[in-house]
């Protein structure tokens, strides 16, 4: 059937348990197979507020006040804003975990499960360059996406490729909120994604939950005394959802299931009473099941994971001179880290040895021969206040910019003796760097952000 799937491609098993957990709302269900999914934008908070004019007239997501759909005509992708990382595209009801968690700036945040780095830029948002932002996803290739999406985003965030059990021996007590998005065998994105149906077994739901109800636990571990877990899944299982939630219960009793107000957010309640599932035929996305936890306060003892000398580095100085003649901040001493040449800011002064780490901070560039050459990634993180050479370029010159060419410089730069390393933008959003050579902007665009013509 043309928009969706035919009832014969899903699996038997699959269709037995749907119509064991619906019942008369079953035949609704399997209607909403013959309807496309839908798409969805976020904005990022971080750049931009929900006024934002790109998406004035667009449909709202009811459970994110920053998430709209859209259709295949907007071609989102394809703009500047997009490569400028004011919005991120998600399926729309992959962003109401990351609501339901109720971040607040100042707060540490884990992001266990990360990649590709949707919920981890929403999080980010809402920190606002305060607390700390921890994003793990335990497969290296995976973690790859999720460090782009985040320094596309401009958000400043430690990211490692860790197992959960290896993180909770070093941030025991830590963090204020826990998003566990957890693997899961995928059932609601099975109209969304065909590949979800081949990779379907009957035995991959039980397998999923093992390893489901083991992140949890190793999750509990990590939460500070009063602070929140968000639980949730893209599948309709309940073996996966509320059977996770009940064994995790049952082993934790220093835990509490917090209710959610699902008719607020226009989705559904969960077979638990607390819980919220969204479904096709009810809502415009497609299946996701969450559940808030809250740890009692009456647990252990809270236990710093900081080492106070972790970020006591002597600063090369070819950094300190790229600050001095290129921007006008600096940054605090005590918060770069060294990685052999590389360097980085962390939120905060935390032990990370031992572990697999991706990006320990905001990576702020190479330091090496004297030289200091800034990332993409800084250059996305800074505003144009932030930067003594800033420039702002017409759409035309800005697309030019953004396939890798290099450009005439502006009257008002021309003039300059030095080679200042000059930041980019187009309508004061940043895009990289140039560097200001002989009256010309030599792209500095990494090749891996340079977009085909």
């Amino acid at each position: 059937m043309e928009g969706g799937f035919c009832i014969l491609t899903l699996p038997e098993s699959f269709l037995a348990n749907m119509q064991e957990l619906l019942g008369e709302e079953y035949e609704s269900f399997i209607d909403s197979y013959s309807s496309p999914s839908l798409r969805g934008l976020r904005l990022n908070l971080k750049k931009v507020n929900i006024t934002f004019p790109f998406t004035r007239e667009l449909e709202p997501v009811p459970w994110c006040n920053s998430g709209f759909y859209y259709t295949e005509e907007l071609r989102p992708s394809k703009s500047i804003y997009y490569h400028a990382g004011l919005f991120y595209i998600q399926e729309p009801s992959a962003m109401c975990p990351a609501e339901i968690l109720d971040v607040k700036p100042k707060h540490r945040v884990l992001d266990l499960c990360a990649a590709p780095g949707g919920k981890s830029v929403q999080i980010g948002g809402y920190l606002s360059n305060e607390g700390v932002l921890f994003a793990n996803d335990a497969s290296p290739s995976r973690s790859r996406a999720l460090v782009n999406n985040l320094e596309r985003a401009g958000i400043k965030a430690v990211v490692t490729t860790e197992q959960p059990y290896k993180l909770a021996n070093n941030f025991p007590n830590f963090f204020d909120r826990i998003l566990v998005d957890a693997p899961c065998s995928g059932e609601g994105m099975f109209r969304r994604d065909s590949e979800a149906i081949k990779a379907y077994t009957i035995s991959k739901p039980q397998s999923c939950a093992t390893i489901q109800r083991e992140v949890l636990h190793h999750a509990s571990k990590m939460l500070k005394p009063s602070g929140k877990i968000v639980y949730s899944t893209c599948t309709f299982n309940t073996l996966e959802n509320e059977g996770t939630i009940t064994e995790f219960l049952s082993t934790h009793k220093n835990f509490s299931l917090l209710p959610i107000d699902y008719k607020s957010l226009g989705i559904a309640q969960g077979k638990l009473p607390e819980t919220a599932r969204i479904f096709p035929h009810h809502t415009q996305g497609e299946g996701h099941f969450i559940a808030l936890l809250q740890k009692n306060q009456n647990d252990d003892e809270y236990e710093q994971a900081i080492n106070p000398n972790k970020g006591n580095i002597k600063i090369p100085k070819e950094f300190l001179s790229f600050c001095s003649e290129n921007l006008h901040l600096n940054f605090p001493s005590w918060l770069v880290v060294a990685h052999g040449v590389n360097l980085y800011l962390q939120p905060e002064s935390i032990e990370l040895s031992g572990l697999r780490v991706a990006r320990s901070g905001l990576f702020l560039g190479e330091s090496t021969k004297g030289r200091f050459t800034p990332s993409q990634a800084l250059a996305m993180y800074l505003t144009p206040a932030n930067v003594r050479h800033s420039i702002e370029l017409p759409e035309e010159n800005a697309w030019r910019y953004l396939y890798g060419e290099s450009l005439t410089a502006p009257d008002d730069l021309s003039d300059i003796s030095t080679k200042p390393w000059v930041q980019i933008c187009y309508e004061s959003y940043p895009l990289g760097w140039a560097r200001l050579v002989q009256g010309r902007l030599k792209n500095k665009l990494p090749v891996g952000w340079v977009t085909k013509c």
